[in-house]
């Protein structure tokens, strides 16, 4: 008589995760940064936040720059504009540059000229000059018809 002994331990661990799908809608998701992500429909871009709340509309050319401020770049028609990242537009799009802010200023590009702009899209500096830059204590230099002048905005 012969015995066998056979043994067999099975352990199965079945761990049950749920998925909740957020949004499939569109035809690219962006990298998430600061909570929001930018998103692609039809060659149109929006914003979405990280729960897939569809924060701006997939309407723009492009939408870049969205920092901790909350506040980018809205590009349509070749023209560019500020929006808040909830959809509040700041700016409407009728520049051709805005260049980076600093102390809460931007040297917008209008044409062939240069003006100023706060973030409200308050114009600071009328975009008459050929050539703007920041100097020091709330100095703006300006070119207009090849002369250097400078000019002081008021708070």
């Amino acid at each position: 008589m012969k015995k066998i002994l056979f043994s067999c331990i099975v352990a199965f661990t079945i761990n049950a995760h749920s998925q909740t799908e957020i949004s499939s809608k569109y035809d690219h998701i962006g990298k998430f940064n600061n909570g929001i992500a930018v998103v692609e429909l039809n060659g149109k871009r929006g914003l979405i936040n990280s729960e897939g709340k569809e924060l701006i509309k997939p309407e723009w050319d492009n939408l870049t720059g969205f920092g901790a401020d909350g506040i980018g770049f809205a590009r349509k028609n070749g023209l560019v504009g500020l929006i808040k990242n909830d959809g509040t537009l700041l700016v409407e799009p009728i520049y051709e540059r805005i260049n980076d802010f600093k102390d809460g200023k931007a040297i917008v590009t209008k044409g062939f000229f240069k003006g100023m702009i706060d973030f409200n899209g308050k114009i600071l500096i009328e975009p008459k000059y050929e050539r703007l830059t920041f100097e020091e204590n709330g100095l703006v230099r300006a070119t207009v018809g090849g002369k250097e002048v400078l000019l002081k905005i008021e708070k």
